[in-house]
């Protein structure tokens, strides 16, 4: 089976068309052919005159420099995405394909295609979940010290779980996560103005503003989806670079 290069379905090794998108397979086979060729004409030159040299030679025989030869071992091209490899090595670092079949890994595939219920692993979201909680409950009593009100809550929730949930595995349990600790924020609100206020601002509080459990557990789940499939790369970006000046 080979690629179609332009639509990237796989199609017979005999085909000269793509059934999908009608893609001239033998014009394909021809650019990556010619791409094996350039690459292997590689010529060594002089570094200091840049005469042509041949393969052994250790002296340029125009300036006399000693040659540093340094072999280009990149003899083959990717069949999958067409970009070119070294020689010995068996899967593309750009796509992930077997270099000599053009064949996904098969493991990465599997982990691809795992539906919702299977991403799930609930050991991998508990000490994160902990620790995003923590957060989130310091930061839900500096605002309502600074008199911020229900707003506490919902800022915490935005910082504790955007932050937090970058560094989980995968969507589905970074879902969880914002569930759970919206929940258990949710379930605190009452009780954390009461710590701050006393019995009855927090009966007031809540007889005139009520509870806030169903937007924060919406909020948390929405945040940390966000934060896990578009904002895990900057996120992690600045983790690692705080980590860098300490």
């Amino acid at each position: 089976m080979v690629k179609c290069s332009n639509c990237g379905v796989n199609v017979p090794d005999d085909s000269e068309n793509c059934p999908n998108c009608g893609n001239s397979l033998i014009k394909t086979e021809q650019e990556n052919e010619q791409k094996t060729e350039d690459i292997k004409d590689d010529v060594l030159k002089c570094e200091n005159c840049g005469s042509e040299l041949s393969e052994n030679t250790l002296f340029c025989s125009v300036c006399g420099t000693k040659v540093n030869i340094v072999k280009k071992q990149i003899t083959k091209v990717c069949p999958n995405c067409g970009v070119p490899v070294e020689e010995d090595i068996t899967f593309c670092p750009e796509c992930g394909a077997n270099i000599f079949t053009g064949e996904k890994n098969k493991q990465e595939l599997t982990s691809t295609n795992k539906s919702f219920a299977d991403k799930i692993d609930l050991n991998t979201i508990i000490k994160p979940t902990a620790v995003a909680l923590v957060a989130s409950i310091i930061l839900s009593l500096i605002g309502l010290l600074i008199g911020l009100s229900w707003l506490s809550f919902v800022i915490a929730i935005i910082l504790s779980v955007g932050f937090f949930a970058a560094a989980i595995d995968n969507e589905a349990n970074a879902i969880i996560f914002g569930l759970i600790v919206g929940l258990i924020l949710g379930i605190l609100e009452n009780p954390l103005v009461e710590v701050m206020y006393g019995a009855f601002v927090a009966g007031f509080y809540e007889g005139f503003l009520g509870s806030h459990l169903i937007i924060l557990v919406i909020l948390g789940v929405v945040i940390a989806y966000i934060s896990n499939i578009y904002l895990k790369e900057s996120i992690l970006n600045i983790t690692k670079n705080f980590r860098g000046m300490l």
